[in-house]
């Protein structure tokens, strides 16, 4: 009797054990979405072996993708040989996901540069040819990279949008850092066209809208390049994701620092640098010296190399993570729609 009860018991957890892992399998399986910034090709790029451990479905380049700006003429000569030596250094099992790209100012071409660089329309060639958009695509006939492309993901549509801040922005109004908000409401950080097009973009049915920037939307509390430099133009964005009724994510780069940032109901994650972080002597400093943090920063800043990861579960749980060069946690804001 006691052997029947003790074979009963093994086969009832046998048959718990078991249940529980296939209910795990299912609900758990994930859509990861990959996002890093600030990835120079002069150095050795060691990150990529904790992000190929995510099984990621795609990846996506925030801007400063190489650094082949040059400071003197702004010409193209020192870009042609970053992209050549960055073809190199990316991982090949790059070419087995969905890879996207903008471009923030080193990958434009001119340092902090607008739509005053001279070269833009050639850098732009280079930058479309690199990433290898189709010749059908829009980008290959708008002036400008800025892009959506939709994502049907465990029963929910998801738009992924990639700004360009660079080709039609104004000037910042200072000549150098730090950089303060200008009063002048004719400045603008998309030209009339993008800015169509985005707000034609938001207006789309989606269950979830994924905003790429390469520049920060949400802080205010810095000297250098945000979206807050022209007040006017991140509170037109700001409204614009608000009256739309569709949850919003911001993902945006530059900084070489990371972190998390949430304003009412958007959450904004900043994810930078994948391989050039400030030098240790620097962010000590720099943190000393400006405590840097803002109002809806969550936790605070992290300096080393990062990137960031959007997961998707079948409970239409979205999990935005900042994580460190061995892939762990740094700070974490979970969604669910």
């Amino acid at each position: 009797m006691k052997v029947i009860n003790i074979f009963a018991l093994v086969a009832i957890i046998f048959s718990i054990f078991s249940n529980h892992s296939l209910a795990d399998s299912k609900d758990f399986e994930l859509y990861v979405m990959g996002f890093g910034s600030c990835l120079t090709e002069k150095r050795e790029q060691p990150i990529w072996s904790a992000i190929k451990e995510e099984n990621l479905k795609e990846f996506f380049f925030m801007g400063d993708n190489v650094y082949g700006d040059n400071k003197e003429t702004g010409a193209l000569d020192d870009m042609i040989v970053a992209y050549a030596l960055q073809k190199e250094k990316l991982p090949k099992w790059l070419n087995n996901i969905n890879v996207n790209a903008i471009w923030d100012d080193h990958d434009y071409g001119k340092n902090d540069g607008g739509k005053e660089y001279v070269y833009k329309t050639q850098s732009q060639t280079l930058f479309l040819d690199f990433w290898k958009v189709p010749e059908n695509d829009p980008r290959r006939s708008r002036k400008g990279i800025y892009f959506s492309q939709v994502r049907d993901i465990n029963n929910l549509k998801v738009n992924l949008i990639g700004l360009d801040t660079r080709y039609h922005r104004s000037a910042l109004g200072q000549e150098d850092k730090p950089y303060s908000a200008v009063e002048d409401l004719s400045k603008t950080m998309l030209g009339k066209v993008q800015w169509d097009w985005l707000i034609s973009e938001l207006s789309k049915k989606s269950n979830l809208n994924i905003i790429v920037s390469s520049i920060q939307v949400i802080p205010t509390n810095h000297g250098f390049e945000k979206w807050g430099n022209f007040p006017h133009e991140r509170d037109k964005l700001l409204k614009l994701i608000e009256n739309s009724n569709t949850p919003t994510i911001i993902i945006s780069g530059d900084r070489h620092k990371a972190g998390l940032y949430k304003k009412g109901n958007l959450i904004e994650l900043t994810s930078s640098s994948l391989n050039k972080p400030l030098p240790n002597y620097i962010s000590k400093i720099w943190d000393l010296i400006s405590k840097e943090t803002d109002a809806y920063l969550t936790g605070k800043m992290f300096y080393p190399e990062n990137y960031g990861t959007v997961s998707f579960n079948k409970n239409g749980k979205i999990l935005i993570e900042l994580k460190d060069i061995n892939g762990e946690a740094i700070n974490s804001i979970e969604l669910k729609l």
